[in-house]
């Protein structure tokens, strides 16, 4: 974590795209329709190599290392084979301790973990948390809040799951990430509300709600505008809690610098509601014209960015540009950057060697 003299708005650093490298070397994992959970298959079949690739990232510099639990559903389980609730409960739980012990011998306690949770649109198939098209059964607040609810209750301390009832105490930080949808951004609230009146408030966590902004122009897949997205994360709302951050991710990086912009200028618009919130912010380390195919569980190119490709800033660059400007502008009371989608430990590392510059 870094402060610049003068300021008090902390930088704290998060890791980069967990999937996205475990399909890069040394790992060359593949996945497709018959791993439909992505980088929680290896919460079955190698939580050995998970480990090391969260290690990897906390190695190089990760403050924050987030779960493997982000496409993680007992859908997708049972789509996998492990068709009994109880055991996908425990594979779940899981991840917290294998992101925990990514840290190692953490003394300090310098390490946090934060615990993933996707939006509904990562466990269809195809994934559809880019475009918010959701089937019938979940698409209103109310069918979300139930759908996010049930998958929150396996980490909770009042779960009934065995064996790993240390879990909530090993999670520091809930993340509600890529959502594109504002129900979806109300359901996040809503689930934390209902989830925050089963415990004591030692066991509260604080949360964050980050979305997607995939298209052109700096708009949620639903159509919504920056201003109402801030306004549907921060403004007061009977029965729902209000995130310490907000922010985006999954979104390519040269669109960041004016989606903070607007974020800014909205939380201003909210007046007391947006004080005190933290920025959150871990984009794609894509080149320009790179797309991901959802069907195909695969990045391509398109021939309309090969022109500008040799233009590109370095992702690490890019990224401490818009931190370090953010900061400045005084709007929010700390800042957590990290990498999404093909940023690897390399980047985090040059990202963190960066602000150890400040």
């Amino acid at each position: 974590m870094r402060k610049r003299r003068g300021t008090t708005c902390d930088i704290i650093l998060l890791d980069g795209g967990l999937g996205t490298t475990l399909t890069s070397p040394p790992h060359s994992i593949t996945f497709d329709d018959s791993t439909p959970l992505w980088s929680s298959h290896l919460l079955i079949t190698s939580p050995e190599t998970l480990l090391s690739s969260q290690k990897s990232f906390a190695d190089d510099g990760a403050e924050v290392v987030i779960t493997a639990t982000y496409q993680a559903s007992f859908e997708g389980f049972a789509a996998s084979g492990v068709k009994d609730e109880k055991e996908a409960g425990k594979l779940m739980r899981s991840a917290v301790r294998v992101a925990r012990e990514a840290f190692g011998n953490d003394e300090q306690g310098r390490g946090k973990v934060a615990l993933s949770l996707g939006a509904y649109g990562a466990v269809m198939i195809p994934s559809q948390e880019y475009s918010g098209k959701y089937d019938v059964g979940h698409r209103s607040v109310e069918e979300l809040r139930e759908w996010h609810l049930n998958r929150l209750h396996v980490f909770l301390p009042s779960s009934s799951l065995p064996p790993l009832q240390e879990c909530w105490k090993n999670v520091d930080l809930v993340a509600f990430e890529t959502l594109p949808k504002i129900e979806e951004v109300l359901a996040a609230r809503e689930t934390m509300w209902l989830a925050y009146h089963g415990l004591e408030p030692e066991e509260y966590r604080p949360f964050w709600i980050s979305c997607v902004f995939p298209g052109e122009g700096n708009r949620l897949p639903d159509g919504s505008s920056v201003a109402k997205v801030v306004h549907s994360m921060l403004r007061k709302r009977e029965g729902a809690m209000r995130p310490v951050g907000i922010g985006i991710n999954c979104t390519k990086v040269n669109k960041v610098d004016s989606l903070v912009r607007e974020f800014e200028d909205a939380v201003k618009g909210v007046g007391e509601d947006g004080e005190g919130v933290s920025l959150v912010i871990y984009p794609d380390g894509t080149k320009v014209g790179e797309v991901y195919n959802t069907a195909t569980k695969e990045w391509v190119v398109s021939g309309d960015g090969e022109g500008e490709r040799s233009r590109q800033k370095a992702w690490d660059e890019e990224v401490f540009g818009i931190v370090t400007m953010a900061r400045d502008r005084g709007v929010w009371k700390s800042i957590y950057v990290g990498g999404c989608c093909r940023t690897g430990p390399e980047e985090i590392g040059r990202l963190r060697r960066r602000i150890n510059g400040m």
